[in-house]
């Protein structure tokens, strides 16, 4: 029986500024192909949830400026998180780090 491999985590998190919500920008060597790994609508979630995060974050008090923004902002990361590790099938596990 061969040793399985423990899955690599990708850590889906926004940081102020960045448009792309996944750590892998940070890792070594070529981007991920995310094109042929997930869809267009899933990419698009993606970076509008991190957009949605530098349009309401303010920068010195970490808050959105409402319960309804922090609501939104974090229920729909719960819910990329999901869909990315069901779009994954397995390849990473994927972790949400919310502020």
């Amino acid at each position: 029986m061969a040793d399985s491999q423990p899955l690599r985590d990708i850590v889906l998190s926004v940081d102020y500024l960045q448009d792309w919500p996944l750590d892998d920008i940070m890792w070594p060597g070529p981007p991920l192909p995310w094109d042929s790994m997930i869809s267009q609508e899933l990419k698009d979630r993606l970076i509008a949830w991190a957009a949605f995060f530098n349009a309401h974050m303010d920068w010195e008090t970490g808050l959105f400026g409402s319960e309804e923004r922090r609501r939104w902002y974090d229920v729909e990361g719960l819910q990329l998180m999901y869909d990315l590790q069901e779009a994954l099938e397995g390849k990473f596990r994927v972790r949400l780090r919310l502020p």
